[in-house]
């Protein structure tokens, strides 16, 4: 299944006890509908109020499906916050055969809150975007990202590879976009938190050049409702 949601009022995608989640959410519906109890996996787990406009799943099952029925069932049954976008079926793990990932943060610039810009986060006309830019270029390649990732990961290396990242302007508008072949917990959010720690003047390029791949830990952490999985690609 392709889904997407808006996770602001969710806990995450995980299944959590006494915690509503989006993976509680679809597993329940289809539960509904195939008299089955399946366990969904998506292609990655999204943090709490962390949203996604293509989120890839599986799940197996012995039943057959009429999938244009299921997809209609399912979205009867899910919120407003969560639509599945399309099914067929596929060998394809969601999680463990994705080859890129694709994360988008937005913002917007001005000196007050604006309240059609709910999106977004609010960011400072004054920051200094040169030397954000300089900085996301470091990013780019194969590194051990370890001072970008939060405590509680569970992975066995912090080594990613970062293929694409920029910044770009759009009217008031500043997307925030990286591509690679996988994220360690809140690394995209702590990328984004240092990146404007740095724009602001609080932080200093030179200094995090100096340990960026040795001693640097990220110490902000951007805020997760502003923060979009934008796709996942499996070639």
């Amino acid at each position: 299944m392709m889904v997407s949601y808006n996770g602001r009022e969710f806990a995450g995608w995980q299944r959590q006890n006494n915690a509503d989640t989006i993976q509680e959410r679809i597993e329940h519906s289809i539960e509904i509908i195939t008299k089955k109890t399946v366990n969904c996996v998506a292609s990655g787990r999204t943090d709490a109020g962390v949203s996604a406009y293509m989120q890839p799943v599986h799940f197996d099952i012995d039943n057959t499906l009429n999938e244009d029925k299921f997809l209609r069932s399912m979205n009867g049954l899910l919120p407003d916050t969560i639509r599945v976008l399309s099914v067929e079926q596929s060998n394809v793990h969601a999680r463990f055969s994705a080859k890129r990932k694709t994360y988008l943060y937005k913002m917007y610039i001005s000196n007050i809150e604006l309240p059609l810009f709910s999106d977004a986060l609010r960011i400072s006309p004054n920051l200094d975007y040169k030397s954000m830019k300089k900085f996301i270029k470091l990013l780019k390649g194969t590194h051990d990202f370890a001072g970008f990732r939060a405590s509680g990961s569970e992975t066995e290396t912090s080594v990613r590879t970062i293929y694409n990242i920029n910044l770009d302007r759009k009217g008031m508008y500043l997307y925030f976009s990286i591509t690679g072949n996988g994220f360690l917990y809140k690394m995209v959010r702590n990328i984004v938190g240092t990146m404007l720690k740095i724009g602001e003047g609080k932080l200093s390029l030179k200094e995090v050049k100096k340990t960026l791949f040795t001693d640097f830990k990220a110490t902000s952490t951007a805020k997760p409702q502003y923060l979009y999985l934008l796709n996942v690609k499996y070639q």
